[in-house]
């Protein structure tokens, strides 16, 4: 059985040659010990900036989620300070907020290997999530 190395690092000829731990979910390549920046049942995050900066990322997403599941059941707009009435939702998170707080935008969504801007309504929090993503 062939050994697998791992491949962060720089170029070619500077990449580590460590054994591979296990692989990343975001960028699919192995990474060893050293170069671990997450692993917890079947996450597994290597320490390249675009594989870290999804994953805490997807970390901060999901205490927004649970803080907007929060408001919404109180019938409270999502964005904190707001009131109630939240009538629009954001296409992409799915949280209710007042009309104040959802603009209709150009997203960019991933079909395969291209990217197609489509119109969605669009929260302030998924907004600034999409640079993460694009990469």
């Amino acid at each position: 059985m062939a050994v697998v190395l791992c491949r962060a690092g720089g170029r070619l000829f500077s990449r580590c040659q460590e054994t591979a731990v296990d692989t990343c979910i975001f960028c699919g390549h192995p990474f060893c010990q050293t170069h671990t920046y997450h692993i917890e049942g079947h996450e597994t995050v290597c320490t390249r900036k675009r594989c870290s900066s999804k994953q805490d990322d997807l970390k901060a997403h999901m205490l927004y989620q649970e803080r907007v599941r929060q408001r919404n059941a109180a019938n409270l707009c999502a964005e904190e300070g707001c009131g109630p009435h939240p009538g629009e939702q954001c296409s992409l998170c799915r949280a209710q907020f007042c009309e104040r707080h959802v603009m209709e935008r150009l997203y960019p969504f991933r079909e395969g290997r291209v990217v197609i801007q489509r119109p969605a309504s669009v929260c302030a929090w998924c907004w600034g999530r999409r640079k993460v993503w694009r990469s």
